[in-house]
């Protein structure tokens, strides 16, 4: 399935780089601003929503009736990128991406604000090659503007970490998508988060103080507070970095 999965994507990040060639506006490596707003506002393949009534091919979710799909986009688009030490990480649509808005203001967004979804992988460019990290099938996410997503970087003796956060609000706290590249072997892959001995694929921090901090090599991060948070539950968690394991363990 890994294999297929880089196969698809190493197609998708080809016919990237033809476009780029050809003038067309795809992100490239380099992340030109231009080039990041041409690919907002143009595409090969895409159906305006003139009259309002374009369906989701995606399986419905709690925002579908809050929200309006203005277009369809079949090119391969780049929500997010971020150049490393030793290669690149991206964000990339697998095909179709619905584009829209919501209609409503709700703990996930406000009204106008832009909603993406698609079959969304993670994806590392290191060295000619590209490695699938995480597949995000029928992800759907709401940003105040069509700007490429930021990976926010936090700096260990051994690794480079990165976190991931497309939703930007939620009422209940934010949630990272989080990866490592190991500095001695440029190898890179997903972290698990650990706490209480619950593992997680996402890393859950809070919308009011999101700033990430590394403190004698650990990951400090303030949790999400909420009516009926226990008073211990409100502390700084400290993670420290296990990359025999590949988790961040909550202390």
């Amino acid at each position: 399935m890994l294999l297929a999965s880089s196969v698809l994507l190493f197609g998708l990040l080809v016919a990237c780089t033809a476009q780029q060639d050809a003038g067309t506006a795809v992100p490239d490596n380099t992340g030109n601003p231009e080039s990041t707003q041409n690919n907002s506002n143009h595409s090969i393949a895409e159906k305006q929503n003139s009259s309002r009534d374009i369906a989701s091919t995606y399986p419905k979710t709690d925002l579908t009736d809050s929200m309006t799909i203005d277009s369809v986009h079949e090119d391969p688009s780049i929500r997010a990128e971020q150049k490393t030490d030793q290669g690149t990480l991206l964000m990339i649509a697998n095909g179709k991406e619905e584009r829209g808005h919501l209609n409503v203001s709700s703990t996930q967004g406000q009204e106008g604000d832009l909603t993406f979804q698609s079959n969304y992988s993670i994806v590392y460019k290191y060295d000619g090659q590209n490695k699938v990290l995480l597949d995000l099938p029928a992800y759907l996410f709401v940003r105040p503007s069509d700007q490429n997503i930021t990976f926010e970087k936090v700096g260990f003796k051994d690794a480079e970490v990165f976190v991931l956060t497309p939703q930007y609000q939620t009422g209940h706290g934010l949630e990272g998508f989080v990866f490592a590249i190991d500095k001695q072997n440029g190898e890179a892959f997903p972290l698990e988060i650990v706490k209480k001995d619950h593992v997680s694929k996402t890393l859950l921090y809070s919308e009011t103080a999101p700033t990430l901090r590394i403190e004698d090599e650990g990951l400090v991060i303030h949790p999400p507070v909420g009516a009926g948070t226990p008073e211990e539950d409100m502390k700084d968690v400290i993670y420290k970095l296990d990359l025999s394991r590949k988790q961040l363990i909550a202390e």
